[in-house]
Order: structure tokens, then C-alpha cells, then sequence
């Protein structure tokens, strides 16, 4: 039931900003930020790490030749990444996306690269990556963007056969193995040509154990979040620009299997980069306190070698408050060439505190190619 009460608000939305475009579809100019969520851009680390999928060897032993495919998107082979943006109206655009980074396209001004592994503005938006997307951006005002937009992430295993004779184990089970469904929405006002300020809120919910993922935590069958993200990002003039974010987010955990509970949890970070140092090409430092519960960030990208998609779980500790407070000081290198066909990301990081461990240090680094043909 709750599904269709989400797919209502989103049709009603949409149909909303599509009636009000219609009235003023002959404003002049056309904001380069109408466009901004599908801009051609140097892959995120999301995008790079094909789609996030780290597949348990328990179902790749149980899969036959029809699940390669699925083999190969887990240790590194391409799947197409995709997002665009198609104009109705010189207010209104429609988006869409496939197996993206949507946490940090939401929030993207102008098509500006991200070099960072973890979402800067909205941390808790990376719940929405992967699967399909579609949405909405409406310019409300000349310095006032709106988006709405709705994601599903499924990792259903139904298209692909099995192998008769390999073990079974519990791969009954895994045949849905996740799924996350969320609603996004936000707005992005330019204060001044220097300062802008973003507001952003989502409600995900999140069916079962994602693929590859059992055994580094411990999750809840089901999880839904509700988080708000605020963000104020500053040009300081020659290509530099820094951004300071807050964001909190309450999650309601399953009650099965002793794992219930709710978290409510904040985010901080502030973050500054360089575009443009040596041509198309993004240069930053960022310094953030994560929500304690969000996995997928630098390290479990580095542990799997692709990264899951960023979900809450639930930890005993994390619950008892035992936890301490993470710090994750990081620094991200990201270069196009030939518009785009060839990507390059470096990043390096240090986390203090590591996942809640009073004392536990981290350090991390990562680099990677990407050549799209």
C-alpha cells in the first residue's frame, strides 16, 4: 500500500511543475542548471565501481553460464552507467537514470565534478544509488531549483538460471535478495553569484540483505529512513569552492531476529576542491563525521572492490550508543579526457575511530581507469 501511496505523490508532483511550465513556457534563457543532473562529467567512484554489486560466491557457484553477466559486473567488467535529462519546457526538465550515482547527481550545480567517494552535500541521498530513477527539475525562480524524483533498486535474481548441479545452500532465499525504494526531493537557491544553499530530504525503504554484503555487518531484514540534508557551498573565486553540510536521519529497523530498534543519526562534513588545475579535472579535501550506521564508504569499497550501495544496518553497539564518533579525512583526484570516453580517479583517506572502534585507525588508497567505447 505504501508503494502506490509514493508513486501517487510522485505522479502528482510531476504533473504539478509540468501544469505551472506550461504557463510560463515562453520565460527567456534556459538555466544551466536545469540540466545539470544528466551533464556529461567525470565518472563518480559509484559509476566506476560498475554497480555497486559484490556477489556472495555461493550464488555465483549455483549460477551457470546465463549468470556471467552477473559475475563479470561484480569483479569489474562494464555495465552501462547512465543519466540524462530531457528539456519539456525552459523551466521544466525530465531525468532519468540507470545504475548511477544519484546522491551526488541530485545535488550537482552545472555539471561540476565530485572527486570524493562519499557524497559531500547529502550523505544520506546515496541511499537512491543503482537502479532506475526518474524525476523532475523545475526552475521555480532564476537562483531557485526544485527536484523530485523516485528510485527502485532490485537485485532480483529471477532472470538468470541456476546451475542444477551445484550446491543449493540457501539460495532460495537470496532469490529477492534486496530492494530499496525511495522518494527525493530538494531545492537549490543561489543566494549570490558566490553562495548557494541546498535543502534535501528522502524516504527509502529497504527489503532484505543486499548481495555481498551479509557477511560485513550486521543488517536488518528491513529498514526505512527518513533523513533532511542542508548545505551551503561557496566560490571563493579562480575555481575554488567550499561546501559545509549537515544532515539527520531516523530509521526504523525491523523488529525480527532481535535487530530492532530505531537510529536517529547525524552527518556532518566540509569539504573544499579546485576545479580546473591542470584542464578538466577536480582537486579537494574533505574532513566528515559519517553517520555511524552508513555502510559503503571508502573502506568497504577498498575491503570488496566494489562498492555496496550505502544502506543503515544495525549494529548492538550502534544501538547502545557505545559507539565512537568516526572521522574520515579524505583526499580525491578526478580527470576526464577525450569529453569524457576516458576517466581517472585517485583518492586517498584516513579515518580515526573506525566504524564506531574507539582508537581503530584506517588508512586507504585507491585508483582507478575508466574507458567508455
Amino acid at each position: 500500500m505504501r508503494k502506490f501511496a509514493h508513486a501517487t505523490v510522485f505522479a502528482v508532483g510531476v504533473a504539478a511543475v509540468s501544469a505551472v511550465a506550461a504557463v510560463d513556457a515562453h520565460a527567456a534563457g534556459i538555466s544551466p542548471s536545469l540540466q545539470s543532473f544528466g551533464a556529461s562529467r567525470a565518472l563518480s567512484a559509484y559509476e566506476l565501481s560498475v554497480n555497486g554489486l559484490a556477489v556472495e560466491p555461493a550464488v555465483l557457484a549455483a549460477l551457470d553460464h546465463s549468470g556471467q553477466r552477473l559475475a563479470e559486473a561484480a569483479y569489474g567488467m562494464p555495465l552501462s552507467s547512465y543519466a540524462g535529462s530531457t528539456l519539456v519546457s525552459n523551466r521544466l526538465a525530465l531525468d532519468a537514470a540507470a545504475n548511477a550515482d544519484i546522491g551526488s547527481r541530485f545535488t550537482n550545480h552545472a555539471g561540476a565534478q565530485q572527486p570524493f567517494l562519499s557524497a559531500v552535500n547529502a550523505p544520506f541521498l546515496d541511499l537512491a544509488n543503482g537502479g532506475r530513477y526518474g524525476g523532475a527539475t523545475f526552475l521555480a525562480a532564476p537562483n531557485l531549483r526544485l527536484r523530485l524524483g523516485a528510485s527502485i533498486n532490485s537485485e532480483r535474481l529471477d532472470h538468470f538460471h541456476f546451475d542444477a548441479a551445484a550446491p543449493t545452500g540457501n539460495l532460495a532465499l537470496m532469490y529477492d535478495a534486496s530492494q530499496t525504494r525511495a522518494l527525493l526531493g530538494g531545492a537549490s537557491l543561489d543566494v549570490s553569484g558566490a553562495l548557494g544553499l541546498d535543502l534535501t530530504a528522502i524516504s527509502a525503504d529497504r527489503s532484505g540483505v543486499p548481495l555481498g554484503v551479509a557477511n560485513a555487518a550486521v543488517i536488518a531484514p528491513k529498514a526505512a529512513t527518513n533523513a533532511l540534508g542542508m548545505a551551503a557551498h561557496l566560490d571563493i573565486g579562480s575555481g575554488w569552492v567550499t561546501t559545509a553540510t549537515f544532515s539527520e536521519g531516523l530509521t526504523q529497523l525491523d523488529q525480527r531476529g532481535g535487530l530492532g530498534g530505531s537510529l536517529r543519526e547525524q552527518s556532518y562534513g566540509f569539504a573544499i576542491a579546485k576545479h580546473g588545475v591542470f584542464g578538466d579535472d577536480t582537486l579537494g579535501l574533505s574532513l566528515s563525521r559519517p553517520a555511524p550506521s552508513m555502510a559503503g564508504g571508502f573502506s568497504s569499497l577498498i575491503g570488496s572492490g566494489d562498492a555496496p550501495p550505502p544502506l543503515v544496518v544495525s549494529q548492538v553497539a550502534g544501538l547502545s550508543g557505545a559507539r565512537a564518533p568516526e572521522t574520515d579525512i579524505q583526499v580525491g583526484y578526478v580527470t576526464n579526457f577525450l569529453n569524457g570516453a576516458v576517466a581517472l580517479q585517485t583518492n586517498a583517506a584516513f579515518q580515526t575511530n573506525y566504524q564506531g572502534q574507539p582508537g581503530a585507525t584506517s588508512v586507504a588508497l585507491l585508483s582507478r581507469a575508466k574507458i567508455k567505447f
